[in-house]
C-alpha cells in the first residue's frame, strides 16, 4: 500500500489529483490510501513520516509550497516530492528542496501517469530500506538511514534515531539479523551500531550519532575487520 498526501488549497485541483490518484491506482491495480490537505500547515502538522508521496502545491494561501517543503525537508529528507504548479519556472526552485519532478497544472492524466510511475520507482527505493517498529505508542515506520545505533537493556530494544530514542521490546540477536542487510554491525555485546554513522575511531571506542560507545574486547576484532571492509581501509 502506497500513502499519498495531496496538500493545495484549492478544492477543484485537490479533488482533480484524488480522481486521478484513484484512476491510476485502479488501472495499475495498487493498493493507495490518499489525504488531502487545504495548506501546508495542516500538512506539516499531520506528517510523522507516514507518507510515500508528496503531491505539493506552490502557489498556496498561507505557508507556500516552497516554504512547506523547507520544512518538510527538515523532518524528511527521503520522502518522494512532487510539486505542482500554474507557472513551470517556479518549479525549477525545486532542486533545492529535492523535488523529484513536478506537474503543470491544468494537469492532463497522461502527464500525471508518467510522473506518478517515477514518484512510484523512487518512493519504492526509499520503501526498501525502512523497517517497521512496534513501539508503545503504535507500529512507527524508521528508514535505516535515520537509525545511529540499537541498544539492548533488559530485554528492551533503544533505537537511537535522528529523532530521538525508540523503545522495543525485543533481543538484540534478532535486530541484529534483521538489520543484517543494512551494514550494521555488533561493537560490543549491548550495542548494534550503523556502519553509516560511524564518525571516529579511537583504540577502545567509537563514536556515533555524537554518542562514544565502547568496543567489546572479544568482538574489536571482528567489528574492526567489518568496518574496515565496508569503509575499504584499514581500520587499526
Amino acid at each position: 500500500m502506497y500513502r499519498i498526501a495531496v496538500v493545495d488549497d484549492q478544492p477543484e485541483e485537490r479533488s482533480r489529483l484524488e480522481d486521478y490518484l484513484r484512476r491510476f491506482a485502479g488501472e495499475r491495480k495498487l493498493t493507495i490510501t490518499v489525504d488531502p490537505f487545504e495548506g501546508g500547515e495542516s500538512f506539516l502538522a499531520a506528517f510523522d513520516h507516514n507518507y510515500d508521496i508528496v503531491l505539493l502545491d506552490i502557489e498556496m494561501q498561507g505557508i507556500d509550497g516552497m516554504e512547506t517543503a523547507r520544512r518538510l525537508r527538515e523532518k524528511d529528507e527521503k520522502v518522494c516530492l512532487l510539486f505542482v504548479t500554474y507557472l513551470a519556472n517556479f518549479a525549477v526552485q525545486g532542486y533545492s528542496v529535492h523535488a523529484l519532478d513536478f506537474l503543470v497544472k491544468p494537469v492532463s492524466f497522461e502527464n500525471f501517469g508518467m510522473k506518478m510511475e517515477r514518484a512510484l520507482i523512487a518512493a519504492d527505493r526509499a520503501r526498501k530500506k525502512e523497517i517497521f517498529l512496534p513501539t508503545a505508542e503504535g507500529n512507527r515506520r524508521l528508514r535505516i538511514d535515520e537509525l545511529y545505533y540499537v541498544e539492548v537493556m533488559n530485554h528492551t530494544l533503544l533505537y537511537h534515531t535522528k529523532d530521538g530514542v525508540l523503545s522495543v521490546r525485543g533481543s538484540i540477536r534478532e535486530c541484529e539479523e534483521r538489520l543484517a542487510p543494512y551494514d550494521f554491525a555488533r561493537c560490543n555485546k549491548s550495542f548494534l551500531v550503523n556502519m553509516n554513522e560511524v564518525t571516529e575511531i579511537r583504540r577502545s571506542e567509537i563514536r556515533v550519532g555524537g554518542d562514544l560507545l565502547p568496543i567489546g574486547s572479544s568482538r574489536r576484532q571482528d567489528f574492526l575487520r567489518q568496518l574496515a571492509e565496508f569503509m575499504g581501509e584499514i581500520v587499526l
